[in-house]
Formats: structure tokens, sequence, C-alpha cells
């Protein structure tokens, strides 16, 4: 082998001493990947799209070598465990890849054309970001007047550009169209070229550790500390959702007043976890800004903003309670059992089956050490990069060792947890109130 050739191949080290190698789990492993990457994706402020293409790309080896009801299953798992691990903010940025990766996997498999590739994940693509559009104007904006008010205010008056709710939905739609493409072509070249160079670690039958300390080896014990909650985290699932569908159905005054005092008893009742109200709080900044900008500059009238900027700063406080109340062991123990209720539903039990076997945040933190470790070593050119990637998700999906479970026989309803589905289902009865 050549120099060049050498510089080429991603590195691969031994394991620390006392960490044994470990047999391929292939769908928990691949959606133990995909986990890690989507909260990467989530995590980071830009350029979500690019890191969660590693875990599209372990979900469409799923695809690949599983099949589709296999690696849909470790799909759902991996997106469930990612709410488990962060809540549901910013769940949409990895959820066009989680759909469309399983199938794109299979078609290349099957030996589909990158034209009928490009098709499935462009219609599924497009439809995921016209649900998310349509969502942020009515729910953030406030409705597709301010969104039209505000483009004309801003853009439409720009010579050659139409004006009105015309003018605001063409420009989003020609956007969207031009989003689809670029990403879908990224999607489908960057699979294509991953499923054909994937390394042969998987198929051996150990694995050689690329890591640099024995923190690599706490994949197998690397679970967070158990906070047992204070509330059932069923209870706690619920109350949310009461919330957060009374918020959607309306800004009254009422509704809004009825379930801020609802959000204050749980937040301050709840044996509350507090490393996502950081996350919670910026996100919530974020968009209760745009709720602003649009309802000023549209014209929608102070209070009626304000309201707005209520909702959505009260919908994103709820998520976060949620994702701290129920706890990342809470939030998924109610995942496992709600995919097990419906286990007739294709793919819903190979999830339940693949969720019970992914690690916590200190196997997840262990594999991006591990990846960053494996980055810094490569060249620095897009080659040997994505070749380093392309071993991480190999070696890691690999590595995963299923942990040990302690919550499932602790959970149990108490009077307490009905009070707060109770509460949370007063706060919600006002929005019919305010009708």
């Amino acid at each position: 082998m050549n120099h060049d050739a050498r510089a080429e191949a991603p590195p691969v080290l031994d394991p620390p001493v006392g960490c044994a190698d470990r047999p391929a789990d292939a769908p928990a492993g691949l959606a133990h990947v995909a986990t890690a990457s989507f909260i990467g994706a989530r995590v980071v402020p830009t350029g979500g799209f690019i890191v969660a293409l590693a875990g599209g790309i372990a979900l469409a080896r799923a695809g690949q070598r599983l099949g589709l009801r296999a690696a849909y299953g470790a799909s759902i798992a991996a997106m469930a465990q990612a709410v488990a691990v962060m809540g549901p903010l910013r769940i949409g940025i990895p959820l066009t890849q989680s759909l469309s990766a399983p199938l794109l996997g299979r078609m290349h498999a099957r030996g589909a054309s990158l034209a009928a590739q490009f098709a499935a994940c462009a219609a599924i693509r497009l439809l995921d970001q016209i649900a998310a559009i349509l969502f942020y104007i009515w729910i953030v904006v406030g409705g597709l007047r301010t969104y039209a008010a505000t483009y004309d205010a801003l853009i439409g008056r720009i010579p050659g550009f139409p004006e009105g709710v015309t003018g605001a939905l063409v420009l989003t739609a020609a956007g969207l169209a031009a989003w689809t493409v670029f990403a879908s072509t990224v999607q489908v070249l960057v699979y294509r070229r991953a499923l054909l160079a994937w390394p042969a670690t998987e198929e051996t039958a150990t694995v050689r550790a690329a890591a640099s300390s024995p923190a690599a080896c706490a994949r197998e014990g690397g679970e967070a500390a158990l906070r047992v909650p204070r509330y059932d985290p069923r209870a706690v699932t619920a109350a949310a959702t009461v919330a957060f569908v009374a918020l959607l159905a309306s800004t009254d005054p009422i509704a809004l007043s009825a379930v801020t005092g609802w959000l204050a008893v749980a937040w301050l009742t709840a044996n509350a976890d507090r490393e996502p109200v950081r996350a919670g709080l910026a996100l919530a900044a974020m968009l209760a800004a745009g709720a602003l900008l649009f309802g000023l500059v549209g014209g929608a009238g102070v209070e009626l903003t304000l309201r707005r900027v209520a909702r959505v700063t009260l919908l994103v406080l709820v998520a976060t309670w949620l994702r701290a109340s129920a706890g990342e062991e809470g939030l998924r123990e109610v995942f496992r059992r709600m995919l097990k209720r419906i286990r007739r539903v294709p793919a819903t039990q190979e999830a339940s089956v693949v969720l019970e076997r992914l690690g916590a945040t200190g196997a997840l933190a262990a594999s991006a050490r591990t990846l960053a470790h494996t980055v810094r070593h490569a060249p620095r050119r897009p080659t040997p990069l994505a070749l380093a990637v392309l071993s991480w998700i190999a070696t890691e999906a690999a590595r995963l060792a299923p942990p040990k479970r302690a919550l499932q026989a602790q959970l149990r309803m108490r009077a307490p947890d009905a009070l707060l589905v109770a509460l949370a289902a007063v706060a919600a009865a006002s929005v019919v109130a305010a009708f």
C-alpha cells in the first residue's frame, strides 16, 4: 500500500485494556448511532442537516441489510431515544432523514436507480417540510394573513416580486422546492457512497475499538444515574399532551392564563431535571422573537401579537417541562410501553425491542468522544474525513452492549399523578369556556 492510500484510511486503534470486543447487534447498534447523530443535529445551532447525515447512513444501512420493518423499527427507536434524552424540542431537524433513510437503504439493496431514490427522498422531504412550514405559519406567525402582510412589508415591494398571499406562497414554495432538490440530492448521493464503501468492521465476529481512553468502555456501563421523578412519567406525558393541545386550540387570555398557572404549579412540584431548561429557554426566546416580528410587522396588533408570543413560549416551556419532569429513563419507558400497546402497527414491535437495548446519555457521550478522536486523527480533506465518519458509524454500531434497566418496575400511578392530569384537564377546559 502506498503512502497516499494509507493517508486515506481512517484510524482504527487497539481497544483499551479491559475493554472486551463486542459482537455486532445490527438493529440496536445502528439505532444507537442514529440517536447520537440526531441529538447532535438538534444541538448545533446551524448545519443540523449535515450532522444528521451520519444517522441517516446508519438507518439506510439497516434498510439495506435488515429490511423495511426492522429498519423503520430502528428509526422509531432512535427518534424515541432522542426525545427521551433531549425532549421533543427541534425534533423536526432529523425527522426527514429518519423517515426516508430506511426506504432509501432498501431501494439501494434492490438496485433502484438514483432517479427513483431521489424521487422517493424528495417526496418524503417535501411533505415533511410542507407540514413544518404550515405549523410555523399558523401557530408561530398566527395565520396566512399575517404571514403575507409581513412578506409585503419586507419583500413584496421589491420590483419584480409578486405581492400579497400569492407572492408569499410562491416565494415560500420556491424556497421549499430548492431546498428539497438540494437536500435530497445530497442525501441520496451520500447514502449511496456510504453503502458502497461500508467497511468490513461490522461483518467480523469481533470489533476493534477506535477509542483513546478507558471512557470508551462506558458503552456497557455508561448509564446516567437514575433520578426517580416525583410524578409518574405516564402522568407527566398525559398532562403535557393535554396542555399542548389546549395551547394549539386557542390564544384566548383565559386559556393562556389557565395553562400558565398549571405549568407554574407543575414546575414547582416536580423533581425536575435542570439540564433541558437552558436549551428550552433559548428556543422559546427565538420563537417568541419570530412571533413578535411577524405580528408587529404584519400589522396583527399589539394585543394579539403578545397573545401569540405567549402561546409559542408556553408550547416550548411545556415541552421542556415534559423532558425535565419525566426524566430520560421515564420517557423511554413511556415510549416502550406505548410501542408494545400498538405492536400490531408495522415496525412498532421491532422498535420496542430495539429501544430496550439502547444505552442512555453515558453511552451516547462515549460514542461522541470516539467520533471526536476519529475525526481528529483523520487528514483534513473531504474523502478521509468521510471515511473516518463511516468507520465510526460501523464501529459504534457493532460495539453497543445492551444496558440494564432499573425503572420498569418502579412506575405506578398515585393520587398526585391523577391530580396533575386533572389540573391540566381543567386548564384545557378553559378553552371551551373561552368560546
